[in-house]
């Protein structure tokens, strides 16, 4: 029973080996430290479970079981993130190789496009300089072109200017002449329009001697027929008792053609509501009051009066 338990449990503990995996790489990994893996503890054999007693067998003597193989320790395998960092490092590398074929490219194609610039410029600064000489050269022309003209046109000026004095002098000659005669002409017609002018004042000084003496003649009439008016009004006044002062009232009175009173109002009150009440009942008395039978001149002097009425006068 001894040796069966001991064979056991040493098979127990016995490991089967796990198969060996192999990566293939394109560069080789930085070294990695090695890590000694503790030895796994022996795991504690089973109690045995007590059995009745059995008669003791013979002992016999059997060989002892060699002891298992020490395990095998394994490399260990690169971690994620080492392969991760790897990776990184070569796309890095990659990254900064094509940076700078990057950079030379440029660096070629501004160096080129330096050239042509510089090439450009020389043929545009050529250009310039054969287009300013160029320019000099019909500038110079032009202006022996223009001297030359100017020189015609100066001998033609001076031709025509001569002419025209020839011209001028005649003209100047028969001007003065014809100014000699308007002169004349002038004279007689200044005469004839004065002697017009004085006859036509002497007719305007006549004739507005006449229209003052109409208008005398017509203004007296008018003042005559106003002062008819004016004397039939105040022989029909009835003066208040107890009338103290000259009291002025002013009435503006509108007439028909027969006389008759159209309508009358207080333009100014004497300040005696008695006295300008009188006036008042003496103008509607006094129609039809006498008015001149033309038309035209009661129209504009007598159909609106304006009438002054004082108790004194």
């Amino acid at each position: 029973m001894f040796f069966g338990l001991l064979v056991f449990g040493i098979s127990w503990q016995k490991k089967i080996a796990s198969p060996v995996v192999v990566d293939l790489w394109q560069e080789l990994p930085e070294p990695v430290k090695k890590l000694s893996l503790p030895p796994e503890p022996p795991k504690p054999a089973p109690k045995p479970v007590p059995q009745p007693p059995k008669p003791v067998p013979e002992v016999r003597k059997e060989p002892v079981a060699p002891p298992p193989p020490a395990p095998k320790v394994e490399t260990p395998k690169p971690s994620a993130a080492d392969i991760e960092l790897k990776e990184k490092l070569r796309k890095q590398k990659e990254e900064e190789a094509a940076r700078l074929e990057e950079q030379k490219k440029a660096e070629a194609e501004r160096k080129e496009e330096q050239k042509k610039a510089e090439l450009e410029k020389r043929r545009l600064e050529e250009e310039q300089r054969k287009a300013a000489e160029e320019q000099r050269r019909e500038e110079a022309e032009r202006k022996r072109a223009e001297q030359e003209k100017l020189r015609r046109e100066d001998e033609a000026r001076r031709a025509e200017e001569q002419k025209r004095a020839e011209e001028q002098k005649r003209v100047d000659e028969a001007k003065r002449e014809e100014e000699r005669k308007q002169h004349a002409i002038a004279m007689e017609r200044e005469h004839q329009q004065q002697e017009a002018v004085r006859k036509q004042r002497e007719a305007e000084e006549t004739k507005r001697r006449a229209e003052a003496a109409a208008r005398a003649a017509q203004q007296k009439l008018i003042d005559d027929w106003r002062a008819r008016i004016q004397i039939k009004i105040k022989g029909r006044v009835v003066l208040p008792p107890n009338m103290d002062g000259n009291p002025e009232a002013r009435f503006d009175v509108v007439l028909l053609p027969g006389g008759e009173v159209l309508s009358t109002t207080l333009r100014k009150s004497s300040g005696n509501p008695a006295y300008d009440a009188a006036v008042e009942r003496a103008i509607m008395a006094a129609q039809p009051l006498p008015v001149p039978t033309e038309t035209d001149l009661f129209q504009e002097y007598c159909r609106e009066l304006n009438l002054l009425f004082r108790p004194k006068d």
